[in-house]
């Protein structure tokens, strides 16, 4: 779980401590705010725990076909270099060499950018993060190496499946589906948050509400009352 994640738990949390709190007091709490009651708020607090674990399954669906894009690509570099290695193995090939070595070499140097999920409360990007332009710059130089091997006369002639330029052509588009899977599972999760972030941090989120049980119970019981005393250490 990521730092962010536990910061959510632990919130929510601290909010159910509070709930048990004022779901025992007697008299029962009796807020102006109905939606402060000790049914209401645990019902609040049920929503949240649902939009944590909204968050959680879309951030692990990202991360998941991100990790399949990454082992994708050093599969990419891995055949180019093989790509290279049949060109230059022979001779009748030697003019050509040079465009497909360069196109491999670019291919293989090229650093991918790990791709960062968008962060809480951000929304939906609307354009692709750096990190993401660098798998289609991938895409890109993979293209490029294609069209270098195509015309070499007789290169996919007892070729290995893999490193033909058909195979080359399939990895292409595997790529490119996979950077617009990425993307929209990116667009998802920015969406879960999205909701998660305003439930706990809005205008009528949990630490507004926290803060307002307080003053409720401060009201009914007195600052100097025990159920005020149970209550005022939980942290917002």
């Amino acid at each position: 779980m990521s730092t962010s994640e536990r910061s959510y738990a632990d919130r929510l949390q601290r909010g159910r401590s509070l709930q048990s709190a004022i779901g025992g007091f007697t008299p029962v709490l009796a807020p102006a705010d109905a939606s402060l009651s000790p049914a209401a708020f645990r019902t609040f607090l049920d929503g949240l725990d649902t939009l944590n674990t909204a968050v959680a399954a879309a951030e692990s669906d990202w991360l998941d076909k991100a990790g399949t894009r990454v082992e994708l690509v050093k599969d990419i570099k891995d055949r180019a270099l093989r790509a290279s290695s049949r060109v230059k193995s022979n001779v009748a090939w030697k003019g050509k060499l040079p465009q497909a070595k360069t196109a491999a070499d670019n291919l293989r140097g090229y650093r991918t950018l790990q791709p960062k999920p968008p962060e809480d409360g951000t929304p939906a990007p609307k354009t692709r993060a750096q990190g993401d332009q660098s798998f289609g710059d991938i895409k890109t130089l993979l293209d490029k190496l294609i069209a270098a091997l195509k015309v070499i006369p007789g290169y996919d002639t007892g070729s290995p499946e893999d490193i033909s330029t058909a195979g080359l052509t399939t990895l292409s588009t595997q790529l490119d589906g996979l950077n617009m899977l990425v993307a929209g599972k990116e667009q998802a999760l920015a969406a879960a948050r999205t909701p998660r972030k305003d439930g706990y941090d809005g205008e009528n989120g949990l630490a507004t509400k926290m803060k307002a049980i307080k003053e409720t119970t401060k009201s009914q019981y007195g600052a100097t009352s025990p159920q005020h005393a149970q209550v005022k250490s939980i942290r917002v």
